[in-house]
């Protein structure tokens, strides 16, 4: 994101912000206020948060009512994704499937204990 961010300043020198989708139950977010300047060792500008106080259940509802496109790795039981080395499926998503004896997963919106948002993850806070 940085090198992308130095990107499009280079390209409009005069961008004073950006919007970002971090939720304050994001991975190292929950000191972050809605506007606040990037990091020092960040290109500077403003970055602007308005999801910072959306729940999980808030995300989906806006997603699913207004059919907002998303990544379809939610529907087969992703809540939280990373790269392929730190996600895997929520088990709290997992059920047995009577007919076959395999294990299936509920779709991301599903999830109804958003505490439970990333242990798909190997997340370090």
């Amino acid at each position: 994101m940085k090198e992308h961010l130095e990107h499009i300043l280079n390209i409009r020198p005069n961008l004073k912000a950006c919007l970002m989708g971090t939720r304050r139950t994001d991975p190292y977010s929950a000191h972050l206020e809605i506007f606040e300047f990037t990091d020092p060792d960040w290109p500077r500008i403003m970055r602007v948060s308005p999801l910072m106080e959306w729940h999980y259940s808030d995300i989906w509802d806006y997603l699913l009512y207004y059919k907002v496109p998303y990544c379809k790795l939610y529907d087969y039981g992703y809540t939280s994704l990373g790269d392929v080395t730190n996600t895997v499926r929520n088990p709290a998503l997992s059920y047995l499937d009577k007919k076959t004896g395999s294990t299936m997963y509920l779709p991301a919106y599903k999830l109804m204990d958003e505490s439970k948002e990333r242990i798909g993850r190997n997340i370090v806070v």
